[in-house]
Parts: C-alpha cells; sequence; structure tokens
C-alpha cells in the first residue's frame, strides 16, 4: 500500500483513502426536479426537506465506543442564517444504523447525497470503505441513511456491501468498496441511482483495475437485486482492465451533453497511455443507463493534454462554468510536476459540447500561470481537491480549489485554496481569483503546519440564499474545522469557521479528521 500513502501526511488508515476521494466524496450534480409525471427529487442535502441543504461533515477518526478511527458523520441544518448551531451525529451505533462500530472502519469516510426514493427528502449514502466483512479486512461498506422530517437520525436505513444478496463480486481484501461515491438519475426513471467505485477492485484477473457498481433508485430506496457493474471490459466503457488503471477513482453524475439525460464522468488515475510516460484519463459514460450499460462512452487521455500527465483525475467538479446549456469538468492534477516542482499540482478544465469532452477545448491552470496567485512548491498539491458551485449569484458556477499542503511562510501544510470564477464567454478564469488561507484577513484561525486547510473543499447553499458557498476543510487542524465562504470576484466577503463544538457537539480530539468529507 505504499503507493497509496507516499504523498499523504500520515500513514493512519483515516487519511489513507482521502488524498484521493470525497465524499464526495465523489462530486454530485443532481437536477431538483422532473418533468412529465416524474417524482420530484429533493436538492441534495436537504435531508429534512425544508428547501434548504443541510451542513454534513465527514469524521471518519472519530472514536466511537472505545473504537478509534470508527467514523461519524455530523449534520446540521441549514437555516437563512447558515448552519444551525446544534446537529446531529450518526454512527454504527447510532439508533437503526447497520453495524458495529469498529476500529478503523472509517464510517463517513466519503458522502454523497440523492434522493434515492422521490420522497421529497435528500438520503446520505455514507462510506466506511476500510471496514472488514467477516475475515476480509478493508473490503468496504455502505450505509444509506433515509432523509424525513425529522433528518437522518433513527430514521430508515439500508446498508450494502459485496457480500449482499444480489450485488455481483466478492469481498476483497483492501479493495475498499465505496471508496468514491456520486448520485444523479442515470436511467431516467426520476429515482436518484448511486454510482459507487472501487479502482482497486481488481477486474479480470488484474489487481487494481477498478471498477462501478451501480445501484438504482425506487419508490423502496436503492435496489440491491437490479446493480449494474461496469469496467473497462463493460460496452461502451472504452479502454480495457489492466493492472493499477484504478477506474473508478473519482466519479460526477451531471447531464454532460445537453441531451436530457444524466451521464456518469469517471476518472481512472492509473491508466498508463500507449505510448507515453503519462497516466491517468476521463471516461464519459453517457445516460440513459439501462440494465446493459451506459448508451454510449467517450474518452480523453492526459496524452494529448500538455500539463497533466502525472496521474490525471485525482478531483473532479462539474460545473456550467461558461453560457452554453452543456456541462463542463474540472479535473485535478495534483501530483503534476511544475517547472522543477513535483507534484506542485495542476488543473485541467474540460469544456463540453453536444458530443462531450475533447483534448483540444481544454484550459490548464496551476501556480505558474498568469494570474493565479502563488508560486508552485513541491508537494503543495494544487487541484487536491475542488468543487463547482455559483458563488457570486451570476448565474455562472465557479470553481473552489484545495492545496492541502500549500507551506504558509514557515508553516509547511498549512493548507490554502484558491477560488477562481467562471463567465459567460471564456469560463474558468484566473482574474479576480480569491486565495483563502488562515492568515487572511478576516479568515478564522492561526496558520500552523499540517493543519491541511483545503485538504477537502465543498459547495454548499446552507443558508439558501441561492447562491453557493465555498467549504474548506481542514482535518489537521486539531479535531478539524470547516470554513464557511461568502466571496465574490476579487473580495472575499466574509469567512466563519466551524468546528464540532460550534454545531452542538463536544469539541471533539486530534484525529478526529472533522472536515475530510464535505458536500459538493
Amino acid at each position: 500500500m505504499a503507493k497509496l500513502t507516499a504523498a499523504l501526511p500520515t500513514g493512519n488508515r483515516k487519511w489513507l483513502l482521502a488524498g484521493g476521494v470525497l465524499a464526495c466524496a465523489a462530486t454530485v450534480t443532481v437536477t431538483a426536479a422532473l418533468v412529465g409525471g416524474q417524482p420530484d427529487r429533493a436538492i441534495p442535502y436537504d435531508v429534512n426537506g425544508d428547501g434548504i441543504a443541510d451542513l454534513t461533515v465527514g469524521l471518519p477518526g472519530n472514536t466511537v465506543n472505545g473504537h478509534p478511527n470508527a467514523g461519524s458523520l455530523l449534520v446540521a441544518d441549514g437555516s437563512g442564517s447558515g448552519p444551525e448551531s446544534t446537529s446531529v451525529r450518526v454512527d454504527q451505533e447510532s439508533p437503526g444504523v447497520p453495524g458495529d462500530a469498529e476500529p478503523d472502519d472509517g464510517f463517513g469516510q466519503v458522502v454523497a447525497s440523492g434522493d434515492f426514493d422521490a420522497d421529497g427528502y435528500a438520503d446520505l449514502a455514507v462510506s466506511a470503505p476500510v471496514e472488514a466483512i467477516g475475515d476480509t479486512e478493508g473490503a468496504g461498506y455502505l450505509t444509506v441513511l433515509h432523509g424525513s422530517a425529522d433528518g437522518v437520525y433513527d430514521s430508515r436505513t439500508g446498508s450494502f456491501h459485496e457480500d449482499t444478496a444480489g450485488m455481483p463480486g466478492a469481498p476483497g481484501r483492501d479493495e475498499f468498496f465505496a471508496y468514491s461515491l456520486a448520485a444523479g438519475d442515470l436511467d431516467g426513471d426520476g429515482y436518484d441511482d448511486l454510482a459507487v467505485g472501487q479502482p482497486m477492485d481488481a477486474t479480470d484477473g488484474k489487481a487494481n483495475a477498478g471498477s462501478i457498481k451501480v445501484l438504482f433508485g425506487s419508490a423502496d430506496g436503492l435496489r440491491p437485486d437490479s446493480v449494474l457493474w461496469v469496467d473497462q471490459d463493460s460496452p461502451h466503457a472504452p479502454g480495457v482492465p489492466e493492472e493499477g488503471d484504478r477506474f473508478g477513482e473519482q466519479l460526477a453524475v451531471g447531464d454532460v451533453d445537453g441531451d436530457g439525460a444524466e451521464d456518469l464522468v469517471v476518472t481512472t488515475l492509473g491508466e498508463q497511455i500507449s505510448g507515453s510516460s503519462d497516466r491517468g484519463s476521463v471516461h464519459t459514460l453517457f445516460g440513459p443507463f439501462d440494465a446493459a450499460g451506459p448508451s454510449d462512452g467517450s474518452y480523453v487521455d492526459s496524452a494529448h493534454i500538455d500539463g497533466i500527465g502525472e496521474f490525471s483525475g485525482s478531483a473532479v467538479a462539474l460545473g456550467h462554468f461558461d453560457e452554453d446549456p452543456y456541462l463542463d469538468l474540472a479535473v485535478g492534477v495534483s501530483d503534476q510536476k511544475v517547472g522543477a516542482d513535483g507534484a506542485a499540482g495542476s488543473v485541467a478544465v474540460l469544456y463540453a459540447d453536444e458530443d462531450g469532452y475533447h483534448h483540444d477545448d481544454v484550459d490548464v491552470f496551476h501556480q505558474d500561470s498568469p494570474g493565479v496567485p502563488g508560486a508552485p512548491e513541491e508537494e503543495d498539491y494544487f487541484g487536491a481537491s475542488l468543487a463547482a458551485g455559483d458563488f457570486d449569484g451570476d448565474g455562472v458556477d465557479d470553481l473552489v480549489i484545495g492545496m492541502r499542503s500549500e507551506a504558509v511562510g514557515s508553516a509547511t501544510g498549512s493548507g490554502a485554496a484558491l477560488v477562481m470564477f467562471g463567465n459567460t464567454t471564456g469560463g474558468i478564469s484566473a482574474g479576480g481569483g480569491v486565495w483563502i488561507d488562515q492568515d487572511v484577513d478576516g479568515v478564522p484561525g492561526v496558520v500552523a503546519t499540517a493543519d491541511h486547510f483545503g485538504w477537502t473543499v465543498g459547495a454548499l447553499d446552507t443558508d439558501g440564499d441561492g447562491r453557493d458557498e465555498p467549504l474548506i476543510g481542514a482535518p489537521g487542524n486539531a479535531a478539524g474545522t470547516v470554513t464557511v465562504v461568502k466571496v465574490r470576484p476579487g473580495e472575499l466577503e466574509s469567512a466563519t469557521a466551524l468546528a464540532e463544538g460550534d454545531l452542538g457537539g463536544d469539541d471533539g480530539e486530534r484525529g478526529d479528521a472533522f472536515g475530510i468529507s464535505l458536500p459538493r
């Protein structure tokens, strides 16, 4: 497992997955309502159905009933003034939650949200990717917490793993089922579905080739009896399974080509490009999906885009960064060498058309790009985490970029984030960008070594005003913090740092990793 931990600040398993996941775990792009008599879906993360998204934060390092790193999830209701100062904490000892809290489960490592039963309440899919199944360590476990008028605490639940009846495959040691997650209506029936990435899955006998399982929604929620298993041997999934490809590293769902059907974007972090030393590719699996798989597929590889050749696909974010009807894609390449600096990091923004993404319509940004603040330094990991949202309320999506190990002064690993804004004519631009670290006026906190401010970034409209707020996680800052930011081009309007205690919990303890999983 050395190749997974080499760039991370500690060997503890709660950090093991964090460099390449989230909650977005996984990026989630979900349409709020459907037409034509289909059921209406809740907005993502609105677990109590009041029309305002609720702040959901993973704590995979939390100790539960004496079990270190068992993990938990904290949910604070959104309100007109932002996240409430009270919250609920859910773990595998909570009422009705399947399984048991055990050391090193990492419950809360990745979270995605969709309305899987289309009842008007958003549901939460919560990953414990390190959890053992029987005697198989690191097999992975997925819990679904259904929303209700009272939220997700003591609500209806479900669980899935590779030993669940009807689930294809079998538990494998350190194959990390539910390493990545993304939700959306892939089959167009009005119920959100869940794509479950397993990039370390052995496929066709090839270790770490990777695969994805799609669980389809229904009036009863996600169904284990109709799971679609996709790998690079599947129809319309370009390529072939190869050792170390890591197909399914990152996932995102949205209508890329503007045809009204939602599509699945997949990164294959370790894919070796033939005739090149470059690694990494992006697959678009076009909807609608059916029992046979996606309706079509396309492929963009790093060998044909200057500046993204070193494990491209460490993070993804979908957004309408310009005025056209197609959904654009930001791709993190956090290990990219910039000049002489290894793992300085870069971000590629791919602009879509009716056929998806192409090699020749891409902008690449790094800290040596004109207008981008700072300078490339070894192991900054610019682009380690990405999230998209309309932060300034102009109707065009913007991008927040995490730099989990950016040094601020002499504080190595302190971390930073950068907001870059979209515009109708040119897409994402460095002009008007807002740099955020804990030494910037108005940002709470103090710069400190290994805070990892920006290890994870997110986006959520926590106050219901129609503008998304960038969320910046600092899981190494004591027990961890999440900073909620208001920005406009060239202006940091406000920043509020939240710790566990600010949301009605206890103060927590170092290692909880509060903020390592944030809404996208």
